[in-house]
């Protein structure tokens, strides 16, 4: 299977990847800079971009001359602008509060305080016209308008709070979906709560506004795993998405209307770089699942302010010195899901595809395994690999290949198994095996992790690497600690609940992992094998590709 096939078709071809970097001037006024995998330096809305986004998200407050003058109208014209330049849609979300407003908070603006009920309509209308004029005699066309910010008990408190007056909830939020169709009609309105995987709060707030007579155009959810967890609504971030999922799929249904994520975040700590490596995983599921099993219902995913720095905010996707950590390497796992290869020439880590009889792998290489990243590189290029097996396979836990002894191994069967995996291809220089370059805890035995095969223990107790074989990990949940593991189990594997082979982390080197293929590793790791565990019918690695 080439990865053309893997261009995406159908429901996903009108969605959208974005971020909310609304900070990006405030940011830029303090001099903190930003830098792409090459460590070039970017602004922020063009990195979005070159990342793999096509979309921003930018938040407007009615007077926040008390906080400098950020997110006013005219700070969100400038950088809408940067947006247009760069041919990447727009999405503009209406606080109605002179600064944050969210769940816990929707302050009424303090111009707006002594007004009742129907002159509040007035002046949010007005205040929506004036904003949305100003973006359109720029020329700028949002496509996107959100009416509200998290409104799941309504805003502009006490007057549309939902639980005391659902009616002029309903009634504020109309007169924003007006204001908005006057200035642009083509734009969508959203209705944005927070917890997308509470079903009943959805139910209650939307069937509020219908109920009485509002209108909207796209639901908008937000979805942070750390938060649900941390507050004890849901255990643990799987179950999260999958609750959320459902609920995707159940909104569409029961209100006609598409939905769109437009607030996810997931945890920067730069002391455990495992942590890192999970938001990439649930960030990329993300968007995966929503493009796949909402049936096109889902039409986006924004990330919310990924350019800001942990120790401002600690769900960003950037570190402290403004360099991109692994959360982000997920939008290059979804482009080249779909096969958009360009992607790979800005990219800091080598892509290697490998072609084989069940479909195709692609796997990145560490640049902090030199050694071995340089070997790989010269077994593909050689082509010293290309038609050699997956020799040993073993379910729940690998997948491994590299001996070339297999390119004409008769075929195996459980009476008269044929073993392999004795042979190596030697270095240029004619060595045997490799120094360990074991960098944990960054990099350890993850689901789809690629590591070096070795000799064992008793025979090699410095770790060193062979030559050509490597495995994949697989692994299973509950993970297996083993008996005699080489470090303590990561809480990764626990406390996320991730599958992997934790027992090998600290004693074999991994030096990459598969960036789109693990589909094709989990059907290779379920082959039935002879007692040597190899596939009773060949898994053959056809070639080894160098992509970028």
């Amino acid at each position: 299977m080439s990865l053309a096939f893997l261009s995406l078709t159908g429901w996903a071809q009108d969605f959208y990847l974005g971020a909310d970097i609304s900070w990006e001037t405030e940011l830029e006024s303090k001099n903190q800079k930003l830098y792409n995998w090459k460590g070039e330096e970017r602004e922020c809305t063009a990195l979005m971009k070159e990342m793999g986004m096509n979309a921003v998200r930018l938040r407007v407050w009615v007077d926040p001359s008390e906080h400098e003058n950020w997110c006013n109208k005219e700070d969100l014209l400038a950088k809408a602008k940067r947006a247009k330049e760069l041919g990447m849609d727009v999405m503009v979300d209406f606080h109605y509060s002179d600064w944050w407003a969210d769940p816990g908070k929707q302050n009424i603006p303090k111009a707006w305080e002594k007004l009742l009920f129907k002159k509040m309509c007035a002046a949010l209308a007005t205040h929506t016209n004036e904003v949305l004029s100003l973006l359109k005699d720029n020329g700028i066309n949002p496509k996107w308008v959100q009416v509200g910010n998290e409104t799941s008990n309504g805003f502009l408190w006490p007057i549309g709070k939902l639980e005391l007056n659902p009616k002029q909830y309903a009634g504020l939020f109309a007169a924003g979906y007006d204001a908005v169709k006057a200035v642009f009609p083509n734009a969508q309105v959203i209705v944005h709560l927070d917890n997308g995987f509470n079903d009943n709060l959805y139910n209650r707030n939307l069937d509020a506004l219908k109920e009485n007579g509002a209108k909207w155009d796209i639901i908008g959810m937000s979805l942070y795993p750390y938060w649900a967890m941390k507050s004890g609504k849901e255990s643990n971030a799987v179950i999260a998405l999958h609750d959320c999922l459902k609920n995707v799929r159940r909104v569409s249904e029961k209100y006609g209307t598409d939905v769109m994520i437009v607030e996810t975040g997931y945890e920067v700590d730069e002391k455990k770089p495992w942590v890192m490596e999970q938001g990439r995983e649930q960030y990329a599921d993300l968007i995966r699942r929503m493009k796949t099993e909402t049936k096109g219902h889902c039409k986006g995913v924004f990330y919310w302010e990924p350019e800001c720095r942990p120790s401002q905010y600690n769900l960003g996707a950037f570190t402290e010195e403004g360099k991109p950590t692994a959360i982000m390497r997920a939008l290059l796992d979804e482009q080249i899901r779909e096969g958009k290869m360009d992607a790979a020439a800005s990219y800091d880590r080598k892509l290697v595809r490998l072609q084989t009889t069940e479909g195709d792998i692609v796997v990145e290489l560490y640049n902090e395994t030199p050694i071995h990243r340089d070997n790989f590189l010269r077994l593909a290029k050689s082509g010293a690999l290309d038609s050699t097996l997956f020799h040993r396979v073993i379910k729940d836990f690998m997948i491994q290949g590299g001996d070339p002894d297999s390119k004409t191994a008769s075929y195996t069967s459980e009476d008269n198994p044929t073993p392999l995996g004795n042979s190596d291809v030697p270095t240029e220089s004619g060595e045997t095996s490799l120094k360990a370059e074991i960098v944990y805890p960054q990099f350890f035995h993850k689901r789809g992790a690629l590591c070096a095969a070795r000799e064992g223990d008793d025979k090699n107790p410095e770790f060193r690497s062979a030559t050509s074989q490597f495995y994949i990990t697989w692994g299973k949940w509950p993970v297996q600690k083993g008996k005699n593991p080489y470090k303590e189990c990561l809480d990764y594997y626990e406390g996320y609940q991730q599958s992997g082979t934790p027992w090998l982390d600290g004693g074999y080197t991994v030096f990459g992992q598969v960036v789109s293929g693990l589909d094709i590793v989990d059907k290779i790791q379920q082959s039935e094998t002879d007692p040597f565990n190899r596939p009773l019918i060949d898994v053959r690695i056809l070639k080894f590709e160098i992509l970028n």
